[in-house]
């Protein structure tokens, strides 16, 4: 009887250490590998799915508001389609007549409520947005050869003047 609770304890005891040294993968989507860049000393975030059943991705856009605090925006939504990746806008408060350059970082669950980032955006061409007059920007654009799936969990950001980021959002199922 000892030698069965001691038997029993040991496998409990290496189920435990396996949930723990896998970290996440359990209990993320995603799993994450960071991977140094051969040119520079700033880390370079890579991220790995498996079979994801992510057809669609929205992000909930705010900006700043003039009394302090956040202020939405509207959205920005990628659903997948036979011809690419469908990119649409639907978003007020846009400064006229200053273009808004859209950038995706790719993130992940980093343990203890934090979120870790990519420094760099995805090298993803997306599109300049751009209103000529104030009110409601709604646009649709198709990007290719990126996946709902890949961007699950990212932020986006639509910065302006040099790379202010003036507004922003994450991806989510």
């Amino acid at each position: 009887m000892t030698i069965t609770i001691k038997n029993m304890l040991g496998v409990v005891a290496t189920c435990g250490a396996v949930a723990v040294l896998s970290g996440c993968s359990y209990m993320c989507p995603a799993k994450h590998a960071m991977h140094h860049n051969k040119n520079a000393d700033t880390p370079v975030f890579h991220q790995t799915y498996g079979d994801g059943d992510v057809h669609s991705v929205t992000a909930k856009v705010y900006t700043r508001s003039m009394r302090g605090g956040e202020s939405k925006m509207g959205h920005i939504k990628f659903n997948e389609t036979q011809d690419g990746l469908k990119m649409t806008t639907d978003l007020i408060d846009l400064r006229p007549n200053v273009a808004y350059t859209t950038r995706i970082y790719q993130c992940g669950n980093c343990g203890n409520g934090g979120t870790c980032c990519s420094d760099t955006p995805m090298n993803i061409n997306l599109p300049t947005i751009k209103i000529t007059e104030r009110g409601r920007l709604n646009q649709t654009h198709i990007i290719r050869g990126l996946t709902a799936t890949q961007l699950n969990g990212a932020k986006i950001f639509l910065e302006r003047d040099g790379g202010y980021k003036a507004a922003w959002g994450t991806l989510m199922q």
